[in-house]
């Protein structure tokens, strides 16, 4: 017995003595920002000031394991220095400035929607993204002679307006919308809407039901604006069912989008939503038909109408789909309102991508998505391809299909030249023009048709 207790007794001494070898080789026990922030729960303004000097401090740890080229430990204190103080820009800087450097383009573009949530300097933020680091990153030019462009007339940059929540003031900014030609989408929570145009800060049935009239997209922001994550099984049937229905009643329109309140949800929410809407307003999905799709808030003391114009001029050289999240527009700032622009503001905006017509195609939120879908679900079958003409026919993967909207297509030619003809099989002209020096593109607005399209060096042509 005593042989086996002195036997016992020495692993254990074995094993106390590994472990302070393995403590001196490693040295000290990693350190835990959050454990040491938990000391200092009991006052409010003693928490935000030391949040501030964590979150600091993990910004400096970032910048040396940076420097050391420990990419992943940078990154990971970057992250903690956001979560822990989010209103601390640098840390979105240096996170910024890591994924363009290391070519992780779509992780960038979620640090700037991460932000956006929050109260940092965007301007700076923003301001690290410069055009040589861009013009490094890979764009992906389609292969093919004949392929189906990403957005309408082959534009560079798909732009969507979203209002959130519904306040009154966004209704009497239409206007200036349609002085552009542009329509907008506003979500609006179902349980918050006026009964009269009288309320002082919501908008009521009536304005959006004209809103609607007018062409803009009036959408799903859910019933009370609860966090989907709090929500399970029959809540749902309030939050998202009944909340359409209503909005439904009251404009007289269908609703096709949902937009989940704090942008937050849970896989069960996205699943219920999408059984009664097209198209939810998330990373994921939207980026499985488009993945050059970017949300950012746009609003606030921290975003420069530079800046604004600074995204905009990003979305063209990189192709994206910019999804603009606003909420009110208002001459002075509410805390009521959440990072809201100004009419000015809105004005000088939406000029600024109107003097960038050719490349900029603007749209609602839906509109967009249904674009993108028949995109993603429409092949190309190629008939004869010559030196000056094609046939082709589109071919949609579900059975009697029809395009809702036409879809360009752009051909690569080997000289160029103007369009002589463009027509469907069954007669009826199609709008196709040169849309660059070797490319000629056409708009399809049917299935199972036959496409002839003839080019050559004649100025005379379709457009």
């Amino acid at each position: 017995m005593k042989k086996i207790v002195l036997w016992v007794f020495g692993l254990l001494m074995a094993a106390i003595l590994i472990a302070i070898g393995w403590f001196l080789g490693h040295g000290q026990v990693s350190y835990d920002p959050h454990l040491e922030l938990k000391a200092y729960g009991s006052s409010r303004h003693e928490f935000m000031v030391k949040s501030a000097e964590i979150s600091a401090k993990m910004a400096d740890h970032a910048l040396q394991a940076l420097r050391e080229k420990n990419l992943k430990e940078a990154i990971e204190d970057c992250n903690t220095a956001i979560d822990i103080f989010p209103i601390n820009a640098n840390p979105y800087i240096l996170l910024t400035k890591l994924y363009l450097m290391t070519g992780q383009e779509q992780k960038m573009y979620d640090t700037l929607t991460l932000a956006g949530r929050s109260y940092p300097d965007f301007n700076n933020i923003v301001g690290i993204i410069d055009d040589a680091d861009l013009d490094r990153l890979p764009l992906e030019e389609p292969q093919d002679s004949v392929y189906l462009a990403n957005f309408p007339q082959n534009k560079k940059l798909a732009m969507s307006f979203m209002f959130d929540d519904g306040e009154a003031n966004v209704y009497h900014a239409l206007p200036t919308f349609e002085k552009y030609g542009y329509r907008a989408t506003i979500p609006v929570v179902a349980g918050f809407v006026a009964e009269s145009d009288s309320d002082p800060f919501w908008g009521s049935w009536a304005q959006w039901r004209d809103a609607s009239n007018r062409g803009f997209e009036i959408a799903n922001h859910s019933m009370f604006h609860l966090d989907s994550l709090k929500l399970h099984g029959s809540d749902f049937d309030v939050a998202i069912d009944q909340a359409k229905d209503i909005i439904e009643q009251n404009i007289g329109h269908k609703v096709t989008a949902y937009v989940f309140p704090h942008d937050s949800y849970s896989d069960e929410a996205v699943s219920r939503a999408l059984r009664a809407h097209e198209v939810v307003r998330t990373s994921e999905f939207l980026r499985s038909f488009y993945h050059r799709t970017v949300d950012v808030v746009i609003g606030g003391p921290h975003v420069s109408i530079e800046t604004a114009k600074r995204l905009v001029d990003i979305g063209v050289k990189r192709r994206l789909w910019l999804i603009a999240k606003c909420h009110g527009v208002r001459e002075k700032r509410s805390m009521r309102s959440f990072k809201s622009i100004t009419p000015e503001f809105l004005e000088a905006y939406l000029a600024y991508i109107h003097s960038k017509s050719d490349d900029i195609w603007v749209d609602t939120f839906t509109n967009v998505f249904e674009y993108l879908s028949l995109r993603t679900h429409t092949t190309i079958e190629t008939k004869t391809f010559g030196a000056d003409s094609i046939d082709f026919v589109l071919k949609a993967d579900k059975p009697q299909a029809q395009l809702s909207e036409p879809l360009t297509v752009v051909i690569k030619t080997e000289a160029g030249g103007s369009v002589k003809s463009a027509a469907a099989d069954d007669g009826h002209a199609l709008r196709a023009w040169p849309c660059a020096l070797d490319k000629v593109c056409v708009d399809v607005d049917a299935y199972d048709k036959n496409i002839h399209v003839q080019w050559g060096s004649e100025k005379t042509g379709t457009h």
